[in-house]
């Protein structure tokens, strides 16, 4: 088996049944992926996995709404990497810290996903990282097409 932990993004094979599950992780480069030792996003067979996504640098500055579309542009960015594309999510999770930006995050998601209408949580948190963000998002994608 290949080493996991050998870079921005390594590939570990594992016998399931007649055939082997192909795990390959992707980076985005973000420091704290290599501090916290996690990938930003991993795929497995058909399936993709997007680790929670904040919003970065000058858009934590802006109102949840913004966030949140950022934290959409880097998880699309993820997607795209490992093969896929926002059409393919099937289920979010939204972190949010103050239920009152629950309509400007509402608004993001559904501008977002509201065609393919993934599964969805969303759940009230009393911190995240950074301390300055407002909402974050993780998702799954299974590649269907």
């Amino acid at each position: 088996m290949a080493d996991i932990h050998s870079g921005a993004r390594s590939t570990e094979a594992a016998p399931r049944r007649d055939w082997p599950l192909i795990r390959t992780n992707f980076s985005s480069g973000y420091p704290y992926e290599d501090v916290y030792g996690y990938a930003r996003a991993v795929r497995v067979g058909d399936q993709i996995f997007v680790s929670g996504t904040t919003a970065r640098a000058h858009h934590l500055d802006g109102d949840a709404y913004e966030q949140m579309m950022a934290a959409i542009a880097t998880v699309a960015a993820a997607l795209g990497e490992a093969g896929a594309g926002l059409r393919h999510v099937v289920r979010t999770v939204v972190y949010v810290l103050d239920m009152a930006d629950i309509p400007q995050i509402a608004r993001a998601h559904e501008e977002t996903f509201g065609r393919s209408r993934p599964a969805s949580t969303l759940v009230r948190v009393a911190a995240l990282t950074p301390a300055s963000a407002r909402v974050e998002i993780e998702v799954t994608a299974v590649i269907h097409d």
